[in-house]
């Protein structure tokens, strides 16, 4: 479990009405940070504990005790380094956030992204080189909230909006553990209602929607400002920076078998 210091007390507490109080560690994880781990029975009982701790709120998971799937468990937590600027993590990865890059930390929820993948990750390296703070941004289809936190990280104003309901509720949670919600502003209007203009705006969401909606993006981008957008395979970038002309591309970026441009004006 990835909790406040200030909440140590309440998981114990929470933790062994469950029957699990007698077998906790915790170490600290950072700033006002502590990861708190009990020790199941067996699987089947951590599995339901993990299921009812996520259902009351709490960031937790289920974590091998040892070998190589403890080293595997380890491997696939790994916080995603971002050019040295940023560092994207899970709440319960554990590393020591005291001494890594400013920290991201995102609950993906049961269906959304943490910036591992390529994708993802070819926007956050975008934002890290281009971002130098005060910019607004705008993530479009946020999922749970990797973009938008990153740009509100180093030192942007964001919006993030997504067609999905349980999307912006992840994503406001996760502006919440990260405190940066005077910086994240979640919108269940989608792109219809804002007014733009935005400094940068990123969109990780495919092919055919990035066509459909371009006109909308060229609309919502500030003249001097310019675009991320992912998801997309080699075979497709040609179609998708046809449609957002007159916007040229500046940067074509690839990570395994995904691609992304980088569009201005």
């Amino acid at each position: 479990m990835a909790v406040t210091a200030a909440e140590v007390d309440r998981i114990r507490a929470r933790l062994g009405a469950a029957g699990v109080g007698g077998a906790l560690r915790v170490e600290p994880a950072g700033p006002g940070r502590a990861l708190v781990r009990a020790v199941g029975a067996d699987d089947t009982t951590a599995e339901h504990l993990v299921a009812a701790l996520r259902a009351d709120g709490w960031s937790a998971a289920t974590r091998p005790e040892g070998g190589g799937h403890l080293r595997a468990w380890r491997d696939n937590t790994r916080p995603v380094d971002v050019s040295g600027r940023l560092s994207v993590c899970f709440p319960w990865s554990e590393i020591d956030r005291s001494i890594s890059p400013p920290t991201v930390e995102i609950d993906p929820g049961r269906a959304f992204g943490t910036g591992a993948h390529p994708s993802t990750r070819l926007l956050l390296t975008a934002l890290a080189a281009r971002l130098r703070g005060g910019e607004q941004v705008l993530d479009v289809g946020c999922g749970s909230g990797v973009l938008a936190l990153a740009a509100a990280r180093l030192g942007a104003w964001a919006t993030a909006v997504d067609i999905e309901p349980e999307a912006l509720l992840v994503t406001a949670a996760n502006a919440a553990r990260n405190r940066l919600g005077g910086r994240v502003e979640v919108r269940a209007t989608g792109l219809v209602g804002l007014a733009g203009p935005f400094d940068a705006i990123v969109a990780n969401i495919g092919a055919a929607v990035l066509v459909e909606l371009a006109p909308r993006l060229r609309a919502l981008l500030a003249p001097s400002g310019w675009l991320g957008v992912s998801g997309i395979s080699p075979a497709q970038t040609a179609v998708v920076a046809a449609a957002l002309q007159p916007l040229q591309v500046a940067q074509t970026s690839r990570d395994d078998d995904w691609e992304a441009l980088v569009v201005v004006s």
